[in-house]
């Protein structure tokens, strides 16, 4: 019972938030989502049109879009991408960041729980 307990907290501590992953996504100055995508295909002039929505990540597994946000290097290694979660091959960092994720493990969640909130199938 106590082994349950313990699993329930953990997972309920490291869960995702969608207002949190929100604001990750619409804050330029941290996330840098909407640099490069829109979050829907009908796009918006102050969003970006160099990769696909962000509304068609939703569809993927959570897992899957986490590895991907995390480091879409492992899944395709000529992407302009950055890695939000992996600091390995990085050159040209700002001193107060190297060495530093540019997420936390709970950003990203949020940021994956806000994602799969888009889903429209």
């Amino acid at each position: 019972m106590r082994a349950l307990l313990a699993f329930a907290l953990i997972a309920s501590a490291q869960a995702g938030d969608v207002a949190r992953g929100r604001a990750l996504v619409a804050d330029r100055t941290q996330s840098l989502c909407l640099l490069c995508h829109s979050l829907t295909a009908a796009g918006d002039p102050n969003q970006g049109n160099l990769a696909p929505p962000l509304q068609s990540a939703a569809r993927l597994a959570p897992q899957d879009l986490r590895e991907r946000i995390a480091d879409m290097r492992r899944f395709n290694a000529a992407t302009v991408m950055p890695p939000f979660r992996s600091t390995d091959g990085l050159r040209d960092v700002a001193p107060a960041w190297q060495g530093r994720a540019a997420l936390t493990e709970q950003q990203l969640d949020d940021i994956v729980a806000y994602l799969r909130s888009l889903d429209s199938r």
